[in-house]
Order: structure tokens, then sequence, then C-alpha cells
């Protein structure tokens, strides 16, 4: 782009969310231009807008000067979709939206439209004094995972009856083929005719009049494909879920940043008035194969969480994960976007000065083993007994046949549960938390030796030997692993930290041959990214939706050039 270009595009961001939002320093860029776990590259700057107008007018001013945008929320993602990757054909700007924060309440709270950056601790924050839940609230919801970007990539998540996320309902632009940003009101709701008043509208607090009815029930079914817990029960020879599924791609739900997205409108659900948890332990894949399959066939209700946590998980999260467990058990999930924005900020200075990278991991790697062991002696001393173990949580009704059913289930040895306290359950909860980042700081601790292999895996409903057993010429490069994920759904998280002188591309390849080979699907939850190949119908999806490939190119490992050339 031509330096004039340059100087204009610049001038009319900045006027369009003022000079202090308008950042083109690298040192204050690479918070936003650096993924979680991979992923990165140069921005010619990055715009915060505060308002939807102001959102509305640096996407106006990024499509008429012909630039790539990249529109990210929390950037919490884990496969590299919300942050640049590799080279462009056109400079990158990336818009910010987490100054868009607002939560718009209906229904008396059965229903909320969650503006740009809104995120799932706050959405829970404003709904919980009337009795209600969004529709996560565990995994991502710690770290500040955002609304709108937990609907454009249908995560899913622990809780296990309500599926992935998904809306029918959803404020969003698009850049059609002629190159112009047309604005499209899909949440239901009479908000104006013009983008000005739409988004204005939204920006004071009003909801508008509803166009339709198209209130959720208790358990979002109208906004559902499916009902989630039904096809979980079917022992079928295909995955529950998985990011491929064509039936959850729908305008904002699974577009990939491939849409500049404004609002989504989504169910809330009735917070239990009593939960219990328990942990259940086993040395044998048979014993949670058989167990699962009785809690599918014979509990109505499902229970609400089904954790799972190998060993490795376990010990990998109380060596390289305490400082994350000692954080949430101290400020609560609340606290923790705070402390990943001080600690990207305390890895600038360390390398400005000479530090180093990761200066933040590495002072709170050894911190954090000032203090004890992040769970309580019980539960520590059960987890260190078996080699796989489940957290199971279920509520009201739904308590007492669990506990009945896991009593008959463990009559026989090689296997055995116990009924966690509350204190006892969010201990365990924040290690199996805490699992996911592990990896990423034995990675970031090996000084660029080791690379880690990160793999999303989704195995069909009817397999019984769920455990992922590496071949020899695989298992020869490990160095560590975590392995845990949300058993019920089959959903498993593979994080494998490589010895020093193994690709992670490699390796990643040999276990997607191996989960393809027994009917597996990749990704389950985290969304194609940057490191999946999408499937022809998932393309064309991100086609339909970009023609100009204008928003996120290059998502699925597809063309990164204007038009889609290439």
């Amino acid at each position: 782009m031509e330096p004039n270009l340059v100087e204009d595009l610049i001038r009319d961001l900045r006027a369009a969310v003022g000079r202090k939002y308008l950042l083109t320093d690298q040192e204050r860029t690479d918070r936003y231009s650096k993924g979680y776990r991979v992923g990165g590259g140069p921005v010619l700057a990055v715009v915060r807008p505060g308002t939807l107008l102001e959102l509305w007018r640096a996407a106006e001013t990024c499509t008429s000067h012909g630039v790539i945008m990249i529109v990210q929320a929390a950037n919490t993602g884990l496969t590299g979709g919300s942050t640049p990757y590799g080279d462009y054909d056109r400079p990158v700007v990336l818009i910010s939206t987490t100054r868009i924060t607002a939560v718009l309440l209906l229904m008396e709270g059965q229903e909320a439209i969650c503006l740009a950056g809104s995120t799932l601790t706050g959405l829970e924050r404003a709904i919980r004094p009337m009795g209600r839940m969004p529709h996560s609230v565990i995994g991502s919801s710690c770290i500040g995972a955002s609304v709108v970007g937990g609907i454009c990539n249908n995560s899913g998540g622990a809780l296990v009856r309500r599926g992935p996320a998904f809306t029918r309902y959803s404020l969003f632009a698009r850049i059609a083929a002629d190159g112009g940003l047309r604005l499209h009101n899909e949440l239901g709701r009479d908000l104006g005719k013009t983008p000005e008043e739409i988004l204005g509208a939204l920006d004071r607090g009003d909801t508008g009049i509803e166009e339709e009815f198209t209130a959720f029930n208790s358990m979002g079914r109208s906004i559902q494909p499916l009902d989630y817990a039904d096809h979980l029960r079917q022992a079928a020879p295909t995955p529950a879920r998985f990011n491929a599924d064509a039936g959850r791609l729908h305008a904002a739900s699974g577009c990939a940043g491939k849409l500049v997205v404004f609002a989504v409108r989504v169910p809330t659900f009735p917070a239990p008035k009593r939960e219990r948890s328990f942990i259940v332990g086993a040395n044998s894949v048979g014993h949670f194969s058989r167990l699962r399959r009785a809690m599918l066939d014979h509990l109505d209700p499902l229970p609400t969480v089904c954790e799972y946590m190998h060993r490795s998980a376990s010990q990998l999260a109380a060596s390289h994960g305490r400082d994350i467990c000692q954080t949430l058990a101290l400020f609560g999930p609340a606290a923790m976007p705070r402390m990943l924005n001080l600690q990207k900020r305390v890895d600038g200075i360390g390398r400005r000065v000479g530090l180093g990278n990761h200066l933040a991991g590495r002072v709170s790697q050894k911190l954090s083993h000032l203090g004890g062991h992040p769970l309580p002696v019980l539960v520590q001393k059960f987890m260190q007994a078996y080699e796989h173990v489940l957290l199971v949580t279920a509520e009201d009704g739904g308590i007492a046949p669990l506990e009945e059913l896991l009593r008959t289930s463990f009559a026989s040895t090689g296997a055995n549960f116990l009924p966690m306290s509350k204190a006892e359950a969010d201990a365990a909860f924040r290690l199996r938390f805490a699992s996911a980042g592990a990896t990423v700081r034995m990675r970031d601790l090996s000084d660029g030796c080791c690379e880690l292999a990160a793999l999303d895996i989704a195995l069909p409903r009817d397999t019984v030997d769920w455990l992922v057993e590496l071949p020899d010429e695989l298992e020869r490069q490990v160095q560590d692993r975590a392995i845990y994920g949300h058993f019920m759904c089959h959903v498993f998280h593979l994080d494998y930290v490589l010895k020093p002188g193994f690709r992670a591309s490699a390796f990643e390849k040999g276990v997607k041959a191996l989960v393809e080979a027994r009917g597996g699907q990749m990704p389950a939850e985290h969304n194609f990214g940057h490191l999946y190949e999408a499937p022809e119908h998932v393309v064309r999806f991100y086609r339909e939706l970009d023609p100009t490939n204008s928003l996120n190119p290059g998502i699925g490992r597809t063309s990164r050039s204007l038009n889609w050339a290439g």
C-alpha cells in the first residue's frame, strides 16, 4: 500500500474511533496480534471501537480502503483464528471489540442480546439475579471468552445437555460481491431501518420491538438444529458434535470471522437450586465406557457436566498450571482476562529490556510453587490412584439417580467414586481448566526447543475404545502430554509437548490419520483456525458469506487472496 494511502487510512480510522483507540506501534499491537497458543503476524493498525456505531464506521473505512479486516473479541482462540497468520496480499487491520461489552436482557432475562465484545462472565453476572445462567459456564468463560466468539466458532464446552453454541438470531455486516458493506438485522427485533438507527438503538440499550414470536423455550431448542441430549444418547457411528457439522452453519453461527458480527441473541437457562459433584476413578477404559453408556441410557436428566482427565493432564496441570489454579481460587474467573493482559505486558517489557521471552510465565511458574498443591489432600490422593478420572456434576432431581448409578456401577473392584464438597469440586474443576494451559507453559519454558501439538478431536458416539493410543513412531516423539476432554460428548483434547527436533505439523498429520480411521472428526470445538483444513462445504459457506475474501482470509487453510484467487 502506498504511504499516502496508508496515511489516509490511519486518518480515517482515527476519525472513526479517536486517537486513543487507534494503535499502530508494534509494542501496543502485539497483545492483540499474537494468539494464545498459535498465530500472530504484523498488522497495520489495531482499532478499538467503543460503540457499535464506531465499529460500523471502522468497518466501512477498512472496506472503502480495500484492506483486510480481522475482527477479534477476546483473543482466546486456540487455533489462531482471531489473529493474523502468515503473509497476505493486502494490509491487515485488526478490530478489537473488547470495549463493546453490553448485555441487553429480554423477557426478564430468559433471553439476551449480547453485543460484539460481551463476555460469558459478563452475561453470567447480568442474569444471575434472575436465577438464570448462560450456555457456557466452565472452561473458556474463565479466561474471558466472548459470547459472539463462541457463536462464530460453534464452541462446545463442558455442559453436557446443550451442545455447541449456536443461534439463528444475529446482527451482522457482510461485504457483498460488489465490495459494498451492508448491515443485516436478523435479531428478530425492529430497531430501525438504517445502520445508524439500528446500531444507535442498541448502543443506547434500546432492544426495539419484537418482529415475530421468537422466544426460546427453557432449553433453547428453538435456536438449535436438534435436541442435543437426545442426539447424544444415540449409539451412532458419527460424533455428537464437530465444527464441520453443516447443520450448525447459519449466518453468524460458525462464520469464523467471515462477517462483522455486531450482536447475537441467545437463550439463557434456569440456574439449579442444588448441585453435587462426584469424582470417579478407574484404571481401565472399559469401566468408563460402560459407565457412559449407563448414564446415557438410564439417567434423565443427564448430568450437567462430565469432564475427563487422564493422569497425564492432572499431573501436568498441578506442575505447570498451578498459578492458574491459584488465580482462580483467589480472584475468580473475572480476574483472568486482566491477568492475561498483565502477562502480555510483562512479556513485552521483558523482551525490550533483554530478559528474554515469556518473562511473566517464568516468574509465575516459580512463584506458584511456593504455595501448596492446588487440590485438597483427599482429592489429590484419589486422582493419584487412578489413570482415568471423571468429574461429574448433577443438579436438583438428577443428583440421587446419579449417585445410585455410581454405587451400582462400582460394586466391583477396579474403580471407585467419591462425593465432593463444594470446595473440593471447585478445586478439581480449577485443575481441569488449568490443564488446557499447562502444555503451553511447558512449551514456553523450553525457549523454543519444543513444539506443541494440540489436537481437538470428536470420536463417534458408539466408540467403546475411546483412548487414542499412539503407534511407536509417534510415541517416541512425545516428551509430555495432557489428555482431557468432555467425556459424555466423546470430545477430547490431546496436547503433546514434543521432544526437541520434532515438528508439530508432521506429528499432527499422523494423529489426524488415526482419528479419521476411527470415524472421528477434527476439529471438534476449537474451529479450523489456521491449523485445520476446512472441508468443501465449509469453504462454500465461507465464500458465500465473504465473496471478496476481505474478512479473516486464510481461515481453514483457504486462499488468502482477494476474491479467493489462487
